[in-house]
């Protein structure tokens, strides 16, 4: 028979504590420190400090539970951790099935968020996690559901990880076609990045400006990611018929980011009908007959990770890309042939990857589905 209790009822709850500042070290004395879900791994704690004091430990098998900011994010304590204040945790009583406990807590976070209060941040007191109403069937049952939820979130993780293996994937073709780009080990030809292409800066936002007599949508440093476009929140501002003339997006323009993470780079496949773009963004247009956008992409993507682009990035205050630095870049030049060939393959990789977001999407509202029917006892 399944019956509705409070969580603090089958569960103790174990509320951090910050411990004196004098204790904190790095030199692994004491106790692992969990101070939030900063140092959550994935799926155990990552503990970045420790402490020499503790008033509060989570012992193995223990639930520890972000209670500020990302509220209901948790990890498995595979050991003997201090709680800080920013976590809590969860030791099941006998009754409750710790695996049971877990995916329930994934089933009840958007509602444990909601009761989040705070002027400053956001956070959840030990009655709010206490008085969380948990259903509760025969322990063989809470068993028995648990295992069907692991087993479909292995699954899922197994999706994510074979579209994981198709990103490293690109990355090992780029690199047998066209070498270390950072060493230039083809030993390619040389050339300024300008000569290759015609680049140039967004639009500056001058709130003066703005009528509201031409608005349009425009492309921001927070939209662009590596090789793919953000649009969930896009903002507008006037562009008269000259600005349009001058920052309209095309198909395969290359927009690299000239602040934030210099050089993070993706194309515009017409996602939207029309768009135009803001000044933290450079606009790179490639010349047809030198280069194509997705050679230029991975290869700014390269250059960023590897370091290649240190010398081009001005950071006095903040990391820039300026305009004048990515026009005199020089950058590996390799046949015309190649890159198209390069671009083949990576829309193979490409439509593979669509296919694996799809079922990882699918796979996703399937779980979800499980979940409530496994909560609501119809599992």
């Amino acid at each position: 028979m399944t019956v509705t209790t409070r969580l603090d009822h089958v569960c103790d709850i174990i509320m951090g504590q910050a411990p004196s500042g004098e204790a904190y070290n790095s030199d692994q004395e004491g106790w692992p420190l969990i101070a939030g879900a900063g140092d959550f791994g994935e799926q155990y704690p990552a503990a970045k400090k420790f402490t020499t004091e503790a008033s509060k430990l989570s012992q193995r098998g223990d639930i520890i539970l972000g209670i500020r900011a990302t509220i209901g994010e948790k990890v498995l304590s595979d050991g003997t951790y201090c709680l800080g204040r920013g976590v809590a945790g969860l030791r099941a009583h006998p009754n409750l099935a710790p695996n049971y406990l877990w995916h329930w807590l994934s089933h009840i976070r958007p509602f444990l968020a909601s009761k989040a209060k705070g002027a400053t941040f956001k956070q959840v007191n030990r009655q709010d996690i206490g008085e969380l109403e948990i259903q509760l069937p025969p322990l063989a049952d809470q068993r028995r559901i648990a295992e069907i939820l692991d087993r479909a979130e292995a699954l899922r993780a197994k999706r994510r990880a074979a579209l994981a293996q198709l990103d490293t994937l690109t990355q090992a073709i780029f690199l047998a076609l066209f070498g270390d780009p950072t060493m230039n080990s083809r030993k390619w030809p040389m050339h300024p990045f300008g000569e290759i292409c015609e680049s140039r800066l967004g639009k500056m936002l001058d709130q003066k400006q703005q009528t509201g007599k031409n608005l349009r949508p425009y492309l921001r440093n927070a939209n662009v990611q590596w090789f793919q476009f953000d649009l969930t929140n896009i903002f507008e501002m006037d562009f008269d018929a000259s600005d349009r003339e001058e920052f309209r997006l095309k198909e395969g323009d290359l927009l690299i980011c000239e602040g934030g993470e210099p050089g993070r780079a993706a194309i515009w496949r017409e996602q939207l009908s029309e768009c135009y773009y803001q000044k933290a963004l450079h606009r790179a247009r490639p010349k047809k007959d030198l280069a194509n956008p997705e050679y230029l992409a991975w290869l700014l993507f390269f250059l960023a990770d590897m370091g290649g682009l240190g010398d081009h990035v001005t950071s006095a205050t903040i990391a820039h890309l300026t305009g004048e630095k990515l026009k005199v870049m020089r950058i590996p030049l390799p046949p015309l042939p190649l890159q198209h060939e390069f671009a083949r393959r990576v829309a193979a990789v490409e439509k593979l990857k669509a296919a694996h977001r799809a079922s990882v999407a699918e796979m996703d509202a399937l779980f979800t589905s499980l979940q409530h029917r496994a909560f609501r006892g119809e599992l």
